[in-house]
Protein backbone atom coordinates (compact mmCIF):
# COMPACT_ATOMS: atom_id res chain seq x y z
CA UNK A 1 0.00 0.00 0.00
CA UNK A 2 1.39 3.42 -0.96
CA UNK A 3 2.00 6.17 1.58
CA UNK A 4 -0.64 8.26 -0.22
CA UNK A 5 -3.29 5.59 0.24
CA UNK A 6 -2.37 5.24 3.91
CA UNK A 7 -2.84 8.98 4.32
CA UNK A 8 -6.22 8.87 2.61
CA UNK A 9 -7.51 6.14 4.97
CA UNK A 10 -7.50 8.58 7.88
CA UNK A 11 -10.09 10.77 6.10
CA UNK A 12 -12.65 8.10 5.23
CA UNK A 13 -14.69 7.90 2.04
CA UNK A 14 -17.15 10.50 0.79
CA UNK A 15 -20.44 8.61 0.70
CA UNK A 16 -23.69 10.28 1.60
CA UNK A 17 -25.87 7.85 -0.35
CA UNK A 18 -25.49 5.03 2.18
CA UNK A 19 -26.74 7.29 4.95
CA UNK A 20 -29.99 8.59 3.51
CA UNK A 21 -31.82 7.29 6.56
CA UNK A 22 -29.68 9.47 8.82
CA UNK A 23 -29.96 13.11 9.79
CA UNK A 24 -26.74 14.21 8.13
CA UNK A 25 -25.12 17.44 9.31
CA UNK A 26 -21.73 16.26 8.05
CA UNK A 27 -21.82 17.24 4.38
CA UNK A 28 -22.39 20.67 2.84
CA UNK A 29 -24.62 19.38 0.06
CA UNK A 30 -27.03 21.54 -1.95
CA UNK A 31 -30.72 21.18 -1.16
CA UNK A 32 -32.15 18.70 -3.71
CA UNK A 33 -35.44 20.63 -3.72
CA UNK A 34 -33.64 23.45 -5.57
CA UNK A 35 -32.69 21.29 -8.55
CA UNK A 36 -36.18 21.19 -10.05
CA UNK A 37 -36.40 25.00 -10.09
CA UNK A 38 -33.59 25.32 -12.60
CA UNK A 39 -34.46 25.02 -16.29
CA UNK A 40 -32.04 22.27 -17.30
CA UNK A 41 -31.31 22.36 -21.05
CA UNK A 42 -31.00 19.26 -23.21
CA UNK A 43 -27.30 19.30 -24.14
CA UNK A 44 -27.87 17.30 -27.34
CA UNK A 45 -30.48 19.64 -28.79
CA UNK A 46 -29.91 23.11 -27.31
CA UNK A 47 -28.44 25.76 -29.62
CA UNK A 48 -25.17 27.00 -28.12
CA UNK A 49 -23.01 27.39 -31.21
CA UNK A 50 -21.37 24.01 -30.63
CA UNK A 51 -21.72 21.30 -33.27
CA UNK A 52 -23.95 18.62 -31.74
CA UNK A 53 -22.22 15.92 -33.79
CA UNK A 54 -18.90 16.71 -32.04
CA UNK A 55 -20.20 16.32 -28.50
CA UNK A 56 -19.91 12.50 -28.18
CA UNK A 57 -16.17 12.76 -29.02
CA UNK A 58 -13.28 13.47 -26.66
CA UNK A 59 -12.35 17.08 -26.12
CA UNK A 60 -8.85 18.34 -25.32
CA UNK A 61 -7.39 18.62 -21.83
CA UNK A 62 -8.37 22.28 -21.55
CA UNK A 63 -12.09 21.57 -22.01
CA UNK A 64 -14.81 22.69 -24.41
CA UNK A 65 -13.46 25.88 -26.05
CA UNK A 66 -16.85 27.59 -26.21
CA UNK A 67 -17.47 27.08 -22.48
CA UNK A 68 -13.98 28.32 -21.65
CA UNK A 69 -14.64 31.42 -23.73
CA UNK A 70 -17.99 32.04 -22.02
CA UNK A 71 -16.40 31.71 -18.58
CA UNK A 72 -13.62 34.05 -19.67
CA UNK A 73 -16.20 36.68 -20.56
CA UNK A 74 -17.93 36.20 -17.20
CA UNK A 75 -14.69 37.00 -15.35
CA UNK A 76 -13.27 39.49 -17.90
CA UNK A 77 -10.42 37.17 -18.82
CA UNK A 78 -9.21 35.47 -21.99
CA UNK A 79 -10.04 31.86 -22.88
CA UNK A 80 -6.36 31.03 -22.32
CA UNK A 81 -6.82 31.86 -18.63
CA UNK A 82 -9.46 29.12 -18.18
CA UNK A 83 -9.23 25.35 -17.87
CA UNK A 84 -12.19 23.08 -17.11
CA UNK A 85 -12.04 20.38 -14.45
CA UNK A 86 -14.32 17.67 -13.12
CA UNK A 87 -15.44 19.81 -10.21
CA UNK A 88 -13.44 21.99 -7.84
CA UNK A 89 -11.89 18.97 -6.09
CA UNK A 90 -10.15 17.84 -9.26
CA UNK A 91 -8.94 21.40 -9.73
CA UNK A 92 -7.30 21.31 -6.29
CA UNK A 93 -5.79 17.88 -6.99
CA UNK A 94 -4.29 19.13 -10.25
CA UNK A 95 -2.89 22.24 -8.57
CA UNK A 96 -1.33 20.02 -5.91
CA UNK A 97 0.26 17.93 -8.67
CA UNK A 98 1.45 21.08 -10.41
CA UNK A 99 3.13 22.75 -7.45
CA UNK A 100 3.71 20.28 -4.60
CA UNK A 101 6.55 17.84 -4.08
CA UNK A 102 6.62 15.65 -0.96
CA UNK A 103 7.77 17.73 1.98
CA UNK A 104 6.66 21.06 0.53
CA UNK A 105 4.46 23.26 2.68
CA UNK A 106 0.87 24.33 2.01
CA UNK A 107 -0.43 27.09 4.27
CA UNK A 108 -4.06 27.65 5.16
CA UNK A 109 -6.21 28.98 7.99
CA UNK A 110 -7.02 27.14 11.18
CA UNK A 111 -9.73 25.91 10.75
CA UNK A 112 -9.99 25.12 7.04
CA UNK A 113 -11.91 22.98 4.55
CA UNK A 114 -11.21 19.34 5.36
CA UNK A 115 -11.51 18.24 1.71
CA UNK A 116 -8.62 20.51 0.72
CA UNK A 117 -6.58 19.39 3.74
CA UNK A 118 -7.03 15.84 2.53
CA UNK A 119 -5.98 16.61 -1.05
CA UNK A 120 -2.81 18.44 -0.05
CA UNK A 121 -1.88 15.84 2.56
CA UNK A 122 -2.27 12.98 0.07
CA UNK A 123 -0.04 14.93 -2.34
CA UNK A 124 2.71 14.75 0.28
CA UNK A 125 2.53 18.33 1.53
CA UNK A 126 3.12 19.39 5.08
CA UNK A 127 -0.04 21.38 5.78
CA UNK A 128 0.56 24.27 8.18
CA UNK A 129 -2.58 25.90 9.58
CA UNK A 130 -2.33 29.47 10.77
CA UNK A 131 -4.55 31.16 13.34
CA UNK A 132 -7.38 33.29 12.00
CA UNK A 133 -10.31 35.34 13.26
CA UNK A 134 -13.40 36.88 11.69
CA UNK A 135 -11.20 39.18 9.56
CA UNK A 136 -9.08 36.38 8.14
CA UNK A 137 -5.65 34.92 8.79
CA UNK A 138 -3.43 36.67 11.33
CA UNK A 139 -0.76 38.35 9.19
CA UNK A 140 1.93 38.24 11.89
CA UNK A 141 1.40 34.53 12.41
CA UNK A 142 1.38 33.98 8.64
CA UNK A 143 4.71 35.78 8.28
CA UNK A 144 6.19 33.64 11.06
CA UNK A 145 4.91 30.46 9.36
CA UNK A 146 6.51 31.57 6.08
CA UNK A 147 9.84 32.12 7.82
CA UNK A 148 9.68 28.69 9.46
CA UNK A 149 8.93 27.08 6.10
CA UNK A 150 12.38 28.21 4.86
CA UNK A 151 11.40 28.44 1.23
CA UNK A 152 9.38 25.18 1.12
CA UNK A 153 5.99 26.93 1.17
CA UNK A 154 4.43 26.70 -2.29
CA UNK A 155 0.71 27.45 -1.90
CA UNK A 156 -1.64 29.30 0.41
CA UNK A 157 -5.16 27.85 0.23
CA UNK A 158 -8.19 29.82 1.37
CA UNK A 159 -11.96 30.08 1.00
CA UNK A 160 -12.38 33.85 1.43
CA UNK A 161 -15.96 34.04 0.21
CA UNK A 162 -17.22 32.21 2.06
CA UNK A 163 -14.95 30.47 4.51
CA UNK A 164 -15.40 26.78 5.13
CA UNK A 165 -16.28 25.89 7.90
CA UNK A 166 -17.09 29.27 9.53
CA UNK A 167 -19.03 31.05 6.78
CA UNK A 168 -16.92 34.20 7.20
CA UNK A 169 -16.14 36.69 4.45
CA UNK A 170 -12.52 37.80 4.38
CA UNK A 171 -12.59 41.42 3.25
CA UNK A 172 -10.92 42.41 -0.02
CA UNK A 173 -8.51 44.81 1.69
CA UNK A 174 -7.32 42.03 4.01
CA UNK A 175 -6.82 39.63 1.12
CA UNK A 176 -4.77 42.29 -0.69
CA UNK A 177 -2.40 42.32 2.31
CA UNK A 178 -2.31 38.51 2.41
CA UNK A 179 -1.47 38.31 -1.29
CA UNK A 180 1.28 40.94 -0.99
CA UNK A 181 2.92 39.00 1.84
CA UNK A 182 2.68 35.74 -0.09
CA UNK A 183 4.04 37.31 -3.26
CA UNK A 184 7.09 38.64 -1.42
CA UNK A 185 7.78 35.07 -0.30
CA UNK A 186 7.18 33.36 -3.64
CA UNK A 187 3.98 31.59 -2.52
CA UNK A 188 0.92 31.37 -4.78
CA UNK A 189 -2.54 32.21 -3.48
CA UNK A 190 -5.25 29.63 -4.28
CA UNK A 191 -8.77 30.96 -3.68
CA UNK A 192 -11.54 28.34 -3.55
CA UNK A 193 -14.64 30.31 -4.53
CA UNK A 194 -17.38 27.70 -4.85
CA UNK A 195 -19.62 29.63 -2.40
CA UNK A 196 -18.80 33.13 -3.65
CA UNK A 197 -22.04 33.65 -5.58
CA UNK A 198 -24.22 32.90 -2.57
CA UNK A 199 -23.95 35.81 -0.10
CA UNK A 200 -26.79 35.96 2.40
CA UNK A 201 -26.42 39.52 3.64
CA UNK A 202 -26.00 42.07 0.90
CA UNK A 203 -24.26 42.37 -2.44
CA UNK A 204 -21.80 39.95 -4.02
CA UNK A 205 -18.44 40.05 -2.23
CA UNK A 206 -15.40 41.75 -3.74
CA UNK A 207 -12.80 39.12 -4.64
CA UNK A 208 -9.21 39.29 -5.82
CA UNK A 209 -9.03 38.81 -9.58
CA UNK A 210 -7.13 35.77 -10.84
CA UNK A 211 -3.80 36.41 -12.53
CA UNK A 212 -0.19 36.88 -11.54
CA UNK A 213 0.26 35.15 -8.21
CA UNK A 214 -3.47 34.39 -7.77
CA UNK A 215 -5.24 31.19 -8.83
CA UNK A 216 -9.03 31.03 -8.50
CA UNK A 217 -11.08 27.82 -8.38
CA UNK A 218 -14.81 27.78 -9.17
CA UNK A 219 -17.57 25.23 -9.68
CA UNK A 220 -21.18 24.83 -10.75
CA UNK A 221 -21.78 22.52 -7.77
CA UNK A 222 -23.36 25.05 -5.39
CA UNK A 223 -25.11 27.27 -7.98
CA UNK A 224 -26.73 24.52 -10.07
CA UNK A 225 -25.99 20.96 -8.94
CA UNK A 226 -22.90 18.92 -8.02
CA UNK A 227 -23.93 16.16 -10.42
CA UNK A 228 -22.94 18.45 -13.28
CA UNK A 229 -19.28 17.88 -12.24
CA UNK A 230 -17.93 20.99 -13.96
CA UNK A 231 -15.39 23.21 -12.27
CA UNK A 232 -12.75 25.56 -13.61
CA UNK A 233 -9.46 27.19 -12.79
CA UNK A 234 -8.69 30.83 -13.60
CA UNK A 235 -4.98 31.59 -13.76
CA UNK A 236 -2.11 32.80 -15.89
CA UNK A 237 -1.84 30.87 -19.21
CA UNK A 238 1.40 29.18 -18.17
CA UNK A 239 -0.34 27.76 -15.08
CA UNK A 240 -3.31 26.65 -17.18
CA UNK A 241 -0.86 24.88 -19.52
CA UNK A 242 0.92 23.21 -16.60
CA UNK A 243 -2.39 21.92 -15.24
CA UNK A 244 -3.49 20.68 -18.68
CA UNK A 245 -0.31 18.63 -19.07
CA UNK A 246 -1.01 16.88 -15.76
CA UNK A 247 -4.48 15.67 -16.73
CA UNK A 248 -4.62 11.90 -17.12
CA UNK A 249 -8.29 11.48 -18.01
CA UNK A 250 -10.27 12.12 -21.17
CA UNK A 251 -11.21 15.62 -20.08
CA UNK A 252 -14.49 17.08 -18.86
CA UNK A 253 -17.46 15.61 -20.72
CA UNK A 254 -18.29 17.77 -23.78
CA UNK A 255 -21.97 16.82 -23.43
CA UNK A 256 -22.11 18.02 -19.83
CA UNK A 257 -20.00 21.06 -20.76
CA UNK A 258 -22.52 21.99 -23.43
CA UNK A 259 -25.27 21.88 -20.80
CA UNK A 260 -23.22 24.22 -18.61
CA UNK A 261 -22.63 26.51 -21.59
CA UNK A 262 -26.35 26.68 -22.30
CA UNK A 263 -27.03 27.59 -18.66
CA UNK A 264 -24.52 30.43 -18.82
CA UNK A 265 -25.92 31.71 -22.11
CA UNK A 266 -29.47 31.85 -20.77
CA UNK A 267 -30.89 34.08 -18.07
CA UNK A 268 -32.13 31.11 -16.05
CA UNK A 269 -28.90 30.49 -14.14
CA UNK A 270 -28.57 34.03 -12.76
CA UNK A 271 -32.25 34.01 -11.77
CA UNK A 272 -31.71 30.64 -10.09
CA UNK A 273 -28.73 31.98 -8.13
CA UNK A 274 -30.88 34.84 -6.84
CA UNK A 275 -33.45 32.30 -5.67
CA UNK A 276 -30.73 30.22 -3.97
CA UNK A 277 -29.52 33.22 -1.98
CA UNK A 278 -32.98 33.67 -0.51
CA UNK A 279 -33.58 29.94 -0.07
CA UNK A 280 -30.40 29.30 1.90
CA UNK A 281 -30.67 32.52 3.89
CA UNK A 282 -34.07 31.35 5.15
CA UNK A 283 -32.60 27.97 6.12
CA UNK A 284 -29.61 29.63 7.81
CA UNK A 285 -31.87 31.91 9.84
CA UNK A 286 -34.08 29.00 10.87
CA UNK A 287 -31.11 27.01 12.09
CA UNK A 288 -29.76 30.04 13.96
CA UNK A 289 -33.06 30.39 15.86
CA UNK A 290 -32.98 26.70 16.79
CA UNK A 291 -29.33 26.81 17.88
CA UNK A 292 -30.03 29.71 20.22
CA UNK A 293 -32.15 27.35 22.33
CA UNK A 294 -29.58 24.54 22.35
CA UNK A 295 -27.35 23.78 25.32
CA UNK A 296 -24.82 21.51 23.63
CA UNK A 297 -23.10 24.52 22.03
CA UNK A 298 -22.08 27.95 23.22
CA UNK A 299 -24.36 30.78 22.03
CA UNK A 300 -21.57 33.07 20.80
CA UNK A 301 -20.96 31.40 17.42
CA UNK A 302 -20.74 33.52 14.27
CA UNK A 303 -23.73 33.63 11.96
CA UNK A 304 -22.37 32.62 8.55
CA UNK A 305 -22.40 35.32 5.86
CA UNK A 306 -22.39 32.59 3.21
CA UNK A 307 -21.55 28.94 2.83
CA UNK A 308 -23.57 25.97 4.01
CA UNK A 309 -22.62 25.50 7.66
CA UNK A 310 -22.35 26.80 11.21
CA UNK A 311 -19.11 26.38 13.18
CA UNK A 312 -20.02 26.05 16.84
CA UNK A 313 -18.05 25.64 20.07
CA UNK A 314 -19.28 22.86 22.30
CA UNK A 315 -20.40 23.60 25.83
CA UNK A 316 -18.05 22.60 28.62
CA UNK A 317 -18.04 19.06 29.88
CA UNK A 318 -18.33 16.98 26.70
CA UNK A 319 -15.61 16.04 24.24
CA UNK A 320 -16.26 16.49 20.51
CA UNK A 321 -15.35 12.90 19.68
CA UNK A 322 -17.64 11.60 22.43
CA UNK A 323 -20.57 13.67 21.21
CA UNK A 324 -20.10 12.67 17.56
CA UNK A 325 -19.95 9.00 18.54
CA UNK A 326 -22.86 9.14 20.99
CA UNK A 327 -25.29 10.91 18.69
CA UNK A 328 -24.44 8.52 15.86
CA UNK A 329 -24.88 5.46 18.08
CA UNK A 330 -28.05 6.64 19.79
CA UNK A 331 -29.89 8.49 17.00
CA UNK A 332 -28.04 7.82 13.73
CA UNK A 333 -27.25 11.53 13.40
CA UNK A 334 -24.08 12.22 11.47
CA UNK A 335 -21.55 14.89 12.49
CA UNK A 336 -17.88 15.54 11.74
CA UNK A 337 -15.47 16.24 14.57
CA UNK A 338 -14.06 19.74 14.43
CA UNK A 339 -10.49 18.44 14.73
CA UNK A 340 -10.65 17.35 11.09
CA UNK A 341 -10.78 21.03 10.12
CA UNK A 342 -7.66 21.91 12.11
CA UNK A 343 -6.05 21.91 15.57
CA UNK A 344 -8.33 24.68 16.88
CA UNK A 345 -11.41 22.60 16.08
CA UNK A 346 -11.05 20.02 18.85
CA UNK A 347 -13.93 21.54 20.85
CA UNK A 348 -16.07 22.38 17.79
CA UNK A 349 -18.41 20.74 15.32
CA UNK A 350 -19.48 21.88 11.88
CA UNK A 351 -23.26 21.77 11.35
CA UNK A 352 -24.32 21.91 7.71
CA UNK A 353 -27.83 23.27 7.16
CA UNK A 354 -28.04 23.30 3.36
CA UNK A 355 -29.15 19.74 2.60
CA UNK A 356 -31.63 19.00 5.37
CA UNK A 357 -35.23 20.16 5.40
CA UNK A 358 -36.33 22.27 8.42
CA UNK A 359 -38.15 19.47 10.25
CA UNK A 360 -35.05 17.26 10.04
CA UNK A 361 -32.80 20.08 11.22
CA UNK A 362 -35.07 20.56 14.23
CA UNK A 363 -35.21 16.83 14.93
CA UNK A 364 -31.45 16.41 14.52
CA UNK A 365 -30.60 19.27 16.87
CA UNK A 366 -32.97 17.85 19.47
CA UNK A 367 -31.23 14.49 19.16
CA UNK A 368 -27.81 16.12 19.59
CA UNK A 369 -29.22 17.80 22.71
CA UNK A 370 -30.36 14.42 24.01
CA UNK A 371 -26.97 12.79 23.33
CA UNK A 372 -25.22 15.71 25.00
CA UNK A 373 -27.43 15.42 28.09
CA UNK A 374 -26.76 11.67 28.27
CA UNK A 375 -23.01 12.25 28.15
CA UNK A 376 -23.19 14.92 30.86
CA UNK A 377 -25.18 12.58 33.11
CA UNK A 378 -22.71 9.75 32.49
CA UNK A 379 -19.73 12.01 33.19
CA UNK A 380 -21.23 13.24 36.48
CA UNK A 381 -22.05 9.68 37.54
CA UNK A 382 -18.48 8.57 36.88
CA UNK A 383 -17.13 11.50 38.88
CA UNK A 384 -19.36 10.61 41.85
CA UNK A 385 -18.27 7.01 41.57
Amino acid sequence: MSMRSRTSLSYGVFDYTSGKDTVNFAYGLPDPLTFARLQWPDPLSVETGVSISDLPQYTDAYGLPELRGQLGQRYRMARGNVILTNGASQALQLLADAFIDPGDVVLTEDPSYLGALRIFSIAGATVVQVGADSSGVNLDLLEQALLRAKGRAKLYYTTPAFHNPTGRYFAHRHMVEVEALLSRNGVRLVQDLVYSELPYDGASPEILQAGGNIINVHSFSKISGPGLRVGWVLAEPEIVDRVAHLKCDGGVSPIVSNMALALLQSSSLDAHVEHLRTHYRIKRDAMHRLLQACRFCKPDYEIPSGGFSFWVSLAEGVDSAELVGEVRRKHNVKLVEGKHHGPSGAAHVRLSFSYLQPRLIERGLAQIEDAHASLLTSTRFKRRG
